[in-house]
């Protein structure tokens, strides 16, 4: 984990945007991440979540058939996320699972 957040900090170095790697420890809708490198937790207040992250519905069209398609892949206990940090620290987006 640590190689690709290397990488990704080299490639797309930007000194108002950070990206942590951490772990699910309580699920949506009360979400809380514990950040591998830094000393705290974050919490449904303190961090948006990318909508494929979360159980959501889409209208799709199959064979010229609409239909509406429910994902319900949230984020669990115990998955690993990329956590962008940005805004001096301050501001939070769960951005993928990894």
């Amino acid at each position: 984990m640590s190689q690709l957040r290397d990488i990704i900090r080299q490639l797309g170095y930007n000194k108002d945007v950070d990206i942590e790697v951490g772990t699910v420890i309580a699920p949506l809708p009360d979400i809380n991440v514990k950040l591998d490198d830094v000393n705290f937790d974050l919490d449904a207040e303190d961090c948006a979540v990318c909508e494929h992250l979360r159980e959501h519905e889409r209208e799709v069209s199959i064979n010229g058939q609409d239909t509406t398609i429910t994902f319900k892949d949230a984020l669990k206990v115990g998955d690993r996320v990329a956590v962008v940090m940005f805004g001096a620290g301050q501001r939070y987006l769960i951005l993928d699972r990894i």
